[in-house]
């Protein structure tokens, strides 16, 4: 959970501070919803809402790696 928050504060700073470069906040977005994806995992047990929460941050993750790949490249 402290991993979680601290990624979290990281992504707020860095889409201040490295506003030049949109990879780092995306993959620090992905980052933190793979985090919340073991989290969730890891409740028991997991009602509808935590597999609701699984699948949205699942797909989320896939959006923000795919992002952060097309940044990376279009930086480069």
């Amino acid at each position: 959970m402290i991993l979680i928050i601290a990624v979290a504060i990281f992504v707020g700073i860095a889409s201040k501070k490295y506003y030049d470069r949109p990879y780092i906040v995306n993959f620090g977005i992905a980052l933190m919803m793979a985090l919340l994806v073991i989290q969730t995992f890891q409740m028991t047990p997991i009602g509808g809402l935590g597999y609701a929460a699984i699948i949205l941050c699942s797909v989320a993750f896939v959006f923000q790696l795919v992002l952060g790949i097309k940044s990376l490249k279009t930086v480069s």
